[in-house]
């Protein structure tokens, strides 16, 4: 029974170290800007999950050929994991013709474009380009308070309704 033992407990100091040792080897090797977005995308809850779940969402449209949109991965990623369980992520390949109709609804003219949207369905504004992590911040503690944004960027939808109702 003794080498039972013996063997049980090294081969959970070898799991452990394997662990270990995977989780600095993915530290050192992040994955490449372009995978994480499409995982991005892959893990991404249909937008009408987003809308129904009383939470505010963040409407992510990048293209595959976009650099700023691969240096901001990471970024939407943390932020991503930051505000897991209080905000929605959502990434969509806006080059991929299966989003055309998504990408026509919110007038996405230039990429990356970050739709932001409160937990009562409004459109509050877009983000279009790089934008830094600590505005982003600013920006889901906002929708999260449900007051407004410090930072306003593009109106796509000036002079119309913003509820995601009318736009979808």
């Amino acid at each position: 029974a003794e080498a039972g033992a013996g063997g049980g407990l090294r081969a959970a100091a070898a799991s452990a170290l394997a662990a270990v040792g995977l989780f600095c080897y993915q530290r050192a090797h992040p994955p490449e800007p372009l995978q994480l977005l499409r995982a991005m995308a892959r893990e991404s809850p249909p937008l009408a999950v987003c809308l129904a779940n009383g939470k505010p969402t963040v409407v992510d449209f990048y293209a595959d050929w976009c650099s700023n949109c691969k240096a901001m991965a990471p970024t939407m990623r943390a932020l991503e994991k930051e505000y897991a369980g209080r905000v929605n992520f959502l990434a969509v390949d806006g080059a991929d013709p299966r989003n055309a109709d998504l990408v026509g609804r919110f007038r996405v003219d230039g990429i990356p474009h970050l739709a932001l949207i409160t937990a009562d369905h409004e459109v509050e504004t877009a983000l279009i380009g790089m934008v830094p992590k600590p505005i982003l911040e600013e920006e889901m503690d906002a929708l999260l308070a449900a007051k407004p944004l410090p930072w306003v960027g593009y109106d796509a939808f000036r002079g119309k309704s913003h509820s995601m109702d009318d736009i979808l």
